[in-house]
């Protein structure tokens, strides 16, 4: 009886000790509403601000909707909880070049919406701001926020079917004629 009244009280202060319930993640905010901003005007080499002060890549080739280096950012965060990283290491990202269209990622060829699509040279980069690699990456307005999405086009050349030459042509001789007549 005397090591039931000893366990009794041993077992209840036993059950009070719970594990601790694990600390939460840290929650990235995610924006769920975002302007489409398209720059003034296109001047190479001079950087472009948007009316909230975010900036744009420093290249942009048309005057058309681009995502701000915020944006970007926001849409590369958004990539990150839905999927897997883009690139292992990987915790930001910086616009370098963005133009119009859309990367094909099967034949590596640009394709033009009439939307607002991009195609951006877009460097990642580490938590420490070093620069990991540069992809291009095709950035989508769509649902009022801009949506990101890594391509990896064939790099390798096409093989010439047949190696056949070019046709000849035997009065390329005679003086004044064109080229292609």
């Amino acid at each position: 009886m005397k090591r039931a009244v000893v366990l009794l009280p041993t077992l209840l202060a036993a059950s009070g000790c719970a594990p601790s319930p694990p600390t939460p993640v840290a929650v990235i905010a995610l924006p769920s509403q975002e302007s489409l901003y398209a720059p003034q005007r296109v001047i190479p080499g001079r950087l472009e601000y948007a009316p909230d002060a975010a900036t744009f890549a420093p290249i942009l080739t048309e005057r058309v909707s681009y995502p701000t280096q915020d944006q970007a950012n926001d849409a590369f965060r958004r990539r990150l909880v839905e999927t897997v990283a883009v690139r292992p290491g990987a915790s930001s990202v910086w616009l370098f070049g963005c133009k119009p269209g859309a990367l094909d990622e099967r034949t590596a060829r640009i394709v033009r919406f009439h939307g607002p699509v991009v195609h951006c040279a877009t460097d990642l980069l580490d938590a420490t701001g070093r620069r990991l690699d540069r992809q291009t990456i095709n950035f989508a307005y769509d649902g009022a926020i801009w949506q990101m999405q890594p391509v990896d086009p064939p790099r390798t050349t096409v093989p010439w079917r047949g190696r056949e030459g070019s046709p000849k042509d035997p009065w390329s001789w005679v003086p004044g004629r064109g080229r292609y007549e």
